[in-house]
């Protein structure tokens, strides 16, 4: 383990817990024994006293939205673990369940003891087979054991689509639909909701619900003892693209910088050129090497235009052209966009034809101009964040790199420029690290 990674949901030897026993052993079942001892209301103190911040890219407070629904005056809710994670760049849902299945199931418990909920959904895409298989081994180990009740947590299938990560459009899928997001929000209507029972519904993300195990295990106190002011506690940080060493790394929030976690922990630029450019997923703007220096919280790397996000960081270096990166990045946002919105998949379109001229040596800076205009627009009265993705993230590398746009519109390409792929993760091999994309033929330029 390298000196700057701090372990707390992974196993301090990365070896795979395979039996409930081996969890049990290392103090797996005390946090929600602890739990039911304890009032619902004290349980959310706890968790609000740690400050956990979700971990699923927004970075909301878990305390507030355990909270809230706990304290709807309906009688029935729901807990929902959003297990997506089908943002480019991100891998650590999936890594963190191969590792520990456990403690998802022993959170979930507690959120619905603490929240008051009837039951509760893991929706985890279908595809996502080694990790649907540890699921329901573990799942059916810890009914057995009665740490949980049998049939209380139901694991949903769902399709590849991107928009099935994102809240309402997740719970859309529970209730047997298209991944087509509401209107409105799961705490206010929720799983198999009527209109005389909205059934208000708690979703976080995996990490989110392991984070909080250890909190009622731990304390509060415990949790903050690394991590910052602004986000306390450990991060999983998934890095791809050109470092020597791609994989996925927890440190201690705020207390590693971004440059020690792409240069120190996996081990710098792969090649001759050094790193220029690194983005976390596709929901927040460019850090350029400029802003390396910059600590790994939200709050921080939000000051510099950048974002958190779900701590899945794309990283390129200078042989890396960024007009065919944020090519390649709107037209994964315009061809994942569900068509309900106009502003939405018309706007995240039309940029990305202005971007595809520029790319291909047949742009002007009218068609800058027309991109940002349209950033601009593009998310009015839209149902999910979306759009506001495109808004933030194309912008910023227009603004960060213009050199390469105006050689692009001047028809001239450095020779050095490669074709880039869009880091849509599909596996990791621990052994040689090493990531595996899914086929990129579904987004076609």
């Amino acid at each position: 383990m390298h000196p700057l990674e701090c372990r707390r949901l992974l196993p301090l030897d990365l070896k795979s817990l395979n039996s409930l026993s081996d969890y049990i052993s290392q103090g797996g079942g005390q946090a929600i024994k602890k739990a039911l001892s304890m009032a619902p209301a004290d349980i959310i103190a706890q968790i609000k006293k740690a400050n956990l911040r979700g971990r699923g890219g927004a970075g909301f407070p878990t305390a507030i939205k355990w909270g809230g629904v706990h304290n709807e005056p309906c009688a029935t809710k729901y807990v929902v673990c959003n297990f997506s994670e089908g943002e480019p760049g991100t891998y650590k849902d999936r890594y963190n369940i191969l590792k520990n299945p456990y403690h998802l199931f022993e959170g979930m418990a507690i959120a619905l003891h603490a929240i008051g909920a009837k039951e509760a959904y893991i929706g985890i895409k279908a595809k996502y087979k080694p990790q649907i298989h540890r699921l329901f081994e573990a799942r059916k180990e810890m009914e057995e054991a009665g740490l949980i009740p049998a049939g209380l947590i139901k694991i949903h299938l769902g399709p590849d689509e991107y928009l099935y990560g994102e809240e309402k459009g997740l719970l859309e899928s529970i209730d047997g639909g298209y991944p087509m997001p509401r209107n409105i929000p799961p705490y206010i209507q929720g799983v198999n909701f009527t209109p005389d029972s909205p059934n208000p519904t708690c979703v976080n993300n995996v990490e989110s619900f392991c984070q909080a195990v250890y909190i009622i295990k731990n304390g509060a106190d415990w949790f903050k003892s690394v991590g910052s002011q602004d986000t306390p506690g450990t991060v999983m940080c998934t890095v791809c693209g050109d470092v020597q060493k791609p994989g996925i790394y927890e440190v201690a929030a705020g207390a590693v910088t971004l440059k020690q976690l792409l240069y120190d922990i996996a081990g710098g630029p792969v090649g001759q050129f050094p790193l220029k450019a690194a983005f976390s997923g596709v929901a927040s703007g460019v850090v350029t090497a400029e802003g390396f220096d910059t600590p790994l919280d939200f709050g921080s790397l939000k000051k510099i235009g950048g974002g958190l996000g779900s701590a899945g960081f794309i990283v390129y270096d200078q042989s890396a052209c960024m007009v065919q990166a944020a090519l390649k990045f709107s037209n994964f946002l315009a061809k994942s966009s569900c068509g309900q919105c106009v502003p939405c998949n018309s706007g995240t379109a039309q940029i990305t034809d202005h971007l595809k001229k520029i790319e291909f040596g047949e742009g002007s800076q009218d068609d800058l101009e027309a991109i940002l205009e349209i950033c601009g627009r593009c998310t009015n009265q839209t149902r999910c964040f979306l759009p506001t993705q495109e808004s933030l993230l194309i912008p910023s590398i227009l603004k960060a790199f213009p050199a390469e746009f105006k050689r692009h519109m001047s028809g001239q390409r450095d020779p050095q420029e490669r074709d880039l792929i869009l880091p849509k993760i599909h596996d990791y091999n621990e052994a040689t690290c090493t990531f595996t994309y899914d086929d990129p033929v579904k987004f076609p330029i």
